[in-house]
């Protein structure tokens, strides 16, 4: 079982992520801001991270570099409906500059989003990512 922090401004959002991944077995720490998410990793141990991109305040592009900034850098799916007033191919380049391993478009499915945690676990379990 993996510790998985989720982010996103929308509680509907977090709560669906949190269950799909609950029903993969994982534990889930839930955050409503990229600020928040930065502070909880101060203070909770995560293997992997599932974040919106486009969020009030810092976007979730500031909490991927922040996350691959880290001495061990941890994975991390950016889950995004396309940025505002922005072809959807924009939200996923960027996420992809910022350094994601992997960007999924919303509405993520249960199967899809459980698929891209255990592969990039198993990655980061071989030193891989």
């Amino acid at each position: 079982m993996a510790s998985v922090l989720v982010v996103d401004d929308i509680p509907v959002v977090r709560m669906t992520i949190r269950k799909f991944l609950e029903r993969g077995g994982h534990r889930v720490v839930e955050c409503g801001s990229t600020a928040e998410a930065i502070a909880a990793l101060t203070t909770q141990a995560v293997d992997l991270i599932v974040t919106d991109l486009w969020m009030p305040g810092q976007d979730g592009l500031a909490l991927i570099r922040h996350a691959k900034s880290r001495p061990r850098p941890l994975p991390l799916v950016a889950v995004t409906g396309g940025a505002p007033r922005a072809p959807q191919l924009f939200s996923t380049e960027e996420a992809v500059r910022a350094g994601a391993d992997r960007v999924l478009m919303k509405p993520v499915g249960m199967r899809e989003l459980l698929a891209c945690v255990t592969e990039l676990l198993a990655g980061r379990l071989k030193g891989v990512n």
